[in-house]
């Protein structure tokens, strides 16, 4: 059990920390909106519903936890579009990229380098279609609210009171995200190892339509394992 309990942390740890540069780069981005005064969210955002979701898309296929989270923390200070967003979430494959290509080499996969391109590419095109469609007929229903100071006293970060310290704001912010995001991974891979993946693939996810339907919420569990195991079910 020992064992067990310090490979999830280990894992865990190392998801977490895989995802820092890239959310360390989000906030600091969100810090200079802040403080800039020739520059806000307002323009990134009429900039992000342009070319945001195709961007988001592309960027969502790259395997990156980082990536997802960094996108929710843009969004959430208005800084780009829900479109962008989604267009990320819907692309993203999280772990499900290295899963598959280390079971190609292995030579143990159900799978090939085509159909690995044909999923990636396919998750990438239809975030994009998503994106610029919620721009063009949802944005209104995302408008409210989001903007770099709202999400500040939120966040009860005292941005404002940090001038010249934007680096050491984004490091707070940082930091907070990475422990969440470690723990919940922690918490997942105990239940996860407990459970067996051979025994979710073999019965309740090999359940048409229930499973599917089971998968969509499984799916909305903010973390890499989830992604690791739907990929070696499926494999």
């Amino acid at each position: 059990m020992s064992e067990l309990i310090l490979d999830c942390a280990l894992d865990a740890l190392k998801d977490g920390a895989l995802s820092i540069p890239i959310l360390f780069l989000a906030y600091l981005l969100m810090e200079m909106l802040e403080n800039s005064k020739r520059l806000d969210e307002s323009i990134l955002h009429s900039y992000s519903r342009k070319a945001g979701p195709a961007l988001g898309g592309l960027l969502g296929a790259i395997p990156q936890c980082g990536i997802s989270g960094a996108a929710a923390t843009l969004f959430s200070t208005g800084s780009i579009s829900a479109g962008t967003m989604l267009a990320v979430f819907f692309a993203t494959s999280d772990e499900m990229l290295p899963v598959m290509l280390s079971s190609l080499a292995d030579g143990k996969g159900a799978t090939d380098i085509g159909q690995i391109t044909a999923i990636v590419a396919a998750k990438a095109v239809m975030g994009i279609v998503l994106g610029y469609l919620v721009d063009a007929f949802g944005s209104r229903l995302f408008a409210r609210g989001k903007n770099i100071h709202s999400f500040c006293e939120r966040e009860h970060c005292e941005c404002d009171e940090e001038e010249g310290s934007v680096w050491l704001s984004a490091l707070k912010h940082t930091v907070k995200i990475a422990v969440m995001l470690i723990a919940v991974t922690f918490a997942l891979n105990i239940i996860l190892e407990l459970v067996g993946i051979e025994r979710l693939g073999a019965t309740v996810f090999a359940t048409p339509v229930v499973g599917e339907l089971l998968l969509a919420l499984f799916g909305l569990i903010p973390n890499c394992s989830v992604s690791v195991v739907i990929t070696e079910a499926y494999l």
